[in-house]
């Protein structure tokens, strides 16, 4: 590296994870540190924005518009004006909007750095800063700056899951151009999930295809069994993720089509850090985008700003849990956007109580727990037989929800695919899929 170039290291990788309060002033807060990591300033993050409560049709992405073009947010002026991020159009005046401007500033703005912004109402949102693509754009023009209009479209693509649920992110880029730079923690984020890059601001680029569309992309890592098949559970190529798409086709690797970058060399590490630089069909190349690489195993982050449904795995999402009041029933059924197959999650300690969206005061009670027991609906209280432990398992991108009081996990009976199948507590089995469940946040 040229001995110019300030190397940042990075002795503790930071978590920029996202609590924000809805009323009045709502501070986003880094949630603390992990890992002693003696590498360049590759950065650890987490992984929250839902597909449906971020960067959406409703929220800024739509198939016509770029995130700047109807939506308040304007390359012309910086954010902090008036004209730059509008109060009383567009992202500022919805939850789900803010959502997408939390996660904005975060990637732009440097951390330590804030912008504060009023709703239509005049409350006012203090975001914070995180990783310092665009610093320029809180007070100035980037109509014209492609790199930091490509960065935050990249580092906003990175953010983006279909399960709204916060999961610990580690990020590469050429620190020619970013503070983000090289490095790699293989112990604690050994799955390189794939690199997204294009930008998501502006529509028209490119010469894309749909010229009327913004671009956004990614290739593939091959850190995940279903990488090699062009999905990665909850995150690229799966249902839910039409904010961007592969443009060598499902499945193409990015080591297979992009130049890489090995901070041990070649011929000491079998994957690079990163990419420098794709270049896709009947689109230019892109030098400007960031390698995502995931961890071994993570403790789950629910957001009380979603509502999630819960499919399990051998029903490749056909069918999620209901939960009727009359009658207690707890079953599966076609999948639907109803409230019935809506559910809150709420920790409780180190656990989650599962409540229904229909009725929040109604949790799902394994009773006592025991094997075959099938679940019923009480009052929400802090028994162990409401309380669930949920672990994920990182190559299907599912979760395996444990009951607190006899220890057994929430399964489809008979590890049935059909309509109707009662939802019960078995002993756990890790290799069932009736056990493992798709979350989604909406």
């Amino acid at each position: 590296m040229d001995s110019t170039l300030i190397k940042r290291i990075c002795r503790t990788a930071v978590w920029l994870g996202l609590t924000v309060s809805w009323v009045g002033c709502g501070d986003l807060a880094d949630a603390g540190t992990e890992g002693d990591v003696d590498q360049e300033a590759a950065r650890a993050v987490t992984n929250g924005l839902s597909a449906v409560n971020g960067l959406s049709s409703t929220n800024g992405l739509s198939g016509v518009n770029g995130l700047s073009s109807t939506n308040g947010l304007s390359l012309v002026n910086g954010l902090s004006s008036t004209n730059g991020l509008s109060s009383t159009n567009g992202l500022m005046t919805s939850a789900a909007g803010r959502r997408t401007v939390a996660y904005l500033v975060k990637c732009a703005l440097a951390a330590g750095d804030t912008l504060v912004k009023a709703d239509s109402s005049g409350t006012n949102y203090t975001f914070a800063g995180g990783l310092g693509l665009c610093p320029a754009w809180k007070n100035g023009a980037v109509n014209t700056n492609f790199q930091c209009q490509e960065f935050i479209s990249a580092c906003l693509m990175a953010h983006l899951n279909t399960a709204g649920i916060h999961i610990p992110i580690w990020l590469d880029a050429d620190p020619y151009k970013s503070p983000i730079g090289w490095g790699m923690d293989t112990k604690n984020y050994p799955y390189q999930e794939g690199t997204f890059f294009g930008n998501l601001l502006i529509t028209g680029e490119y010469g894309h295809a749909n010229a009327h569309a913004p671009v956004g992309f990614y290739c593939d890592g091959d850190g995940f069994a279903q990488g090699s098949s062009g999905v990665v559970a909850g995150r690229i190529g799966d249902t839910g993720s039409d904010a961007y798409s592969n443009p060598w086709g499902a499945g193409a690797l990015c080591r297979n089509t992009c130049t890489g970058q090995y901070s041990l060399g070649a011929g000491v590490q079998s994957e690079p850090d990163g990419y420098v630089n794709c270049t896709a069909p009947n689109i230019p190349t892109f030098n400007n985008m960031i390698t995502v690489w995931r961890n071994n195993t993570y403790t789950p982050q629910f957001d009380s700003g979603y509502t999630y449904s819960l499919s399990a795995l051998n029903t490749n999402k056909g069918e999620m849990i209901r939960a009727l009041i009359a009658g207690s029933v707890v079953d599966q059924q076609p999948s639907s956007t109803q409230d019935a197959q809506q559910f809150n999650l709420s920790a409780v300690g180190s656990s989650w109580r599962i409540s229904l969206k229909a009725a929040t005061s109604t949790c799902l009670d394994a009773g006592a727990g025991t094997n075959g027991a099938s679940l019923a609906l009480a009052s929400c209280g802090t028994g162990l037989q409401q309380q669930w432990t949920v672990t994920p398992d990182v190559q299907t991108g599912s979760f395996i929800l444990k009951n607190g009081a006899a220890g057994n996990c929430l399964n489809v009976r008979g590890s049935s695919s059909a309509a109707g199948a009662p939802i019960e507590v078995a002993t756990c089995n890790s290799g069932s899929k009736s056990q493992k469940f798709v979350i989604r946040g909406q």
